[in-house]
């Protein structure tokens, strides 16, 4: 199918059983009171909720599928992913998995695996959003993009439930991905799989919760350290940000500047040698970069 289907879903679960009459699936939803027609909704517990609760009222708001980790007292059919699946209940109905959270992103690795499209990452310490909306805007003149809405860019709102939204119509992938402790990036591009890494800027923004300056700046490393190889890898890093520039004269782990990945710069070198692999540009100049994986 063109886009992502209950007979897709309970493949990724492990379950490659033949449908007859597959039915689409919308989206993805956490919130009962957002549901859409035909959604998936995942029942998540919180601080101060439990997703849970509302599976009825996801049902009511027009949910085809909801996904739960334990079966409360539900007037709905619950099919276990533990056990053999011969055959699916008309809809709506749920699916007891052993946890919802990973059964959301598992769903979206599985479901990203089957539309290849070029995946454009972005994080920085502030203008992601804004990064997105203006290369998702510019790319949208061409292609038919696919970006995450508003601030759905954690382990739950950017790839899961930004992918189930993703349809083999779909051309290009701009996801904004935020970091609040090491490894979430490295989460987020395990099931995104980006080619491009953009990096607008590294500070001390939710230093509470991430830690020290040295930290964040690995934090946000792990999109550059995830990207493929050169000639479909490209990295683009802000000079101005101090942590950003070292990484051209010590490239990371796993990559190194002169032979597996592009890495184009934009912004001045400040109070740092400059090494000798940088291309430093002067503040006004206007410079075309098209990506292998975008080229037609």
């Amino acid at each position: 199918m063109k886009q992502l289907s209950l007979g897709t879903i309970l493949k990724a679960l492990g379950h490659d059983i033949s449908l007859r009459n597959d039915r689409p699936i919308t989206g993805g939803c956490i919130d009962s009171r957002q549901i859409e027609a035909g959604n998936v909704f995942i029942a998540l517990a919180g601080e101060h909720t439990d997703g849970h609760r509302y599976v009825e009222d996801a049902f009511a708001g027009g949910a085809a599928l909801a996904l739960i980790d334990r079966p409360n007292e539900l007037h709905y059919p619950i099919l276990n992913v533990s056990e053999k699946i011969y055959e699916i209940p008309p809809v709506p109905f749920c699916l007891l998995v052993p946890d919802t959270l990973e059964a959301l992103q598992q769903i979206a690795t599985y479901w990203r695996r089957q539309v290849q499209i070029p995946v454009i990452g972005i994080t920085g310490s502030v203008g992601k959003s804004s990064t997105k909306e203006t290369l998702a805007a510019l790319l949208s003149y061409k292609f038919k993009v696919l970006k995450n809405l508003g601030n759905q860019n954690n382990e739950i709102g950017l790839p899961p439930l930004t992918l189930f939204s993703l349809s083999k119509e779909h051309q290009v992938a701009v996801l904004e991905m935020g970091f609040y402790v090491p490894g979430e990036i490295d989460l987020l591009c395990t099931i995104a799989r980006p080619q491009i890494g953009i990096i607008t800027n590294i500070g001390t923004v939710h230093a509470e919760r991430a830690g020290d300056l040295a930290t964040i700046a690995q934090g946000k490393a792990e999109l550059v350290q995830a990207l493929p190889p050169s000639p479909k890898g490209l990295a683009v890093l802000n000079l101005m940000t101090t942590w950003c520039a070292p990484w051209l004269r010590k490239p990371l782990p796993k990559w190194s500047i002169s032979d597996s990945i592009n890495l184009p710069t934009y912004g001045l070198m400040r109070s740092i040698q400059k090494p000798p692999t940088a291309s430093v540009s002067p503040p006004i100049k206007k410079i075309r970069v098209t990506p292998p994986c975008l080229q037609n």
